[in-house]
């Protein structure tokens, strides 16, 4: 009796010291409210013409129902030099994502990669631009839907706070057209666009 009451702190001191382990050795979380902001080097490459690149920037806003999966709205804007297009000009270009990302999470680990997928919506404004060669007074809009693929990867400073290195590649079509007041729907203009963003993630 004696020898098991002599044994019992032992036991519950181990025990305490089992548990508290992981915890003190846990590197990273991908679970619940997740924002972020980051610079952009971004691309656009519209049917029938040159790719034109452009900086730019965003934000990021997301909520991790479990280690793995995470349901996300990013946004994006950039400005576009385009040359050679249906519809030529200085592009103000935004991004706005809706989609999930399933990280391949270790809390052991210090590092987190992870692929995504997004309906995205793009939206352009060209001012003073040219629509078929044929320069306009007015302004000139441009949206459509597109869908997004894209992968990176969260290295973290401690456990809530990382740097986010990102890859989003987008394909789709700008489908109205508006030209001052006057809107030109169900148009079949292709663009695909892509974006490199480098930011910081925060877990609050």
């Amino acid at each position: 009796m004696r020898s098991s009451l002599a044994l019992s702190p032992s036991l519950v001191l181990a025990a305490a010291l089992a548990a508290s382990a992981p915890l003190h050795a846990q590197e990273s979380t991908t679970r619940g409210l997740n924002v972020g902001v980051h610079i952009s080097g971004q691309s656009i490459t519209p049917e029938n013409a040159d790719q034109s690149n452009a900086g730019g920037g965003g934000i990021f806003i997301g909520y991790g129902f479990n280690r793995n999966f995470q349901l996300f709205l990013q946004f994006d804007g950039g400005e576009f030099d385009v040359q050679n297009a249906a519809v030529e000009g200085h592009w103000s270009m935004g991004h706005g994502d809706l989609g999930v990302r399933f990280h391949f999470a270790n809390s052991l680990r210090s590092w987190v990669p992870y692929l995504q997928a997004a309906l995205s919506g793009r939206a352009v404004n060209v001012s003073n631009g040219a629509l078929n060669q044929v320069t306009q007074s007015e302004d000139i809009t441009l949206s459509g839907v597109a869908f997004t693929l894209g992968g990176g990867i969260l290295f973290y400073f401690n456990e809530t706070l990382a740097a986010d290195l990102q890859l989003a590649l987008s394909g789709g079509r700008f489908t109205d057209v508006k030209v001052g007041s006057v809107t030109y729907n169900n148009r079949q203009f292709d663009a695909s666009s892509a974006r490199f963003n480098i930011g910081i993630s925060w877990w609050p």
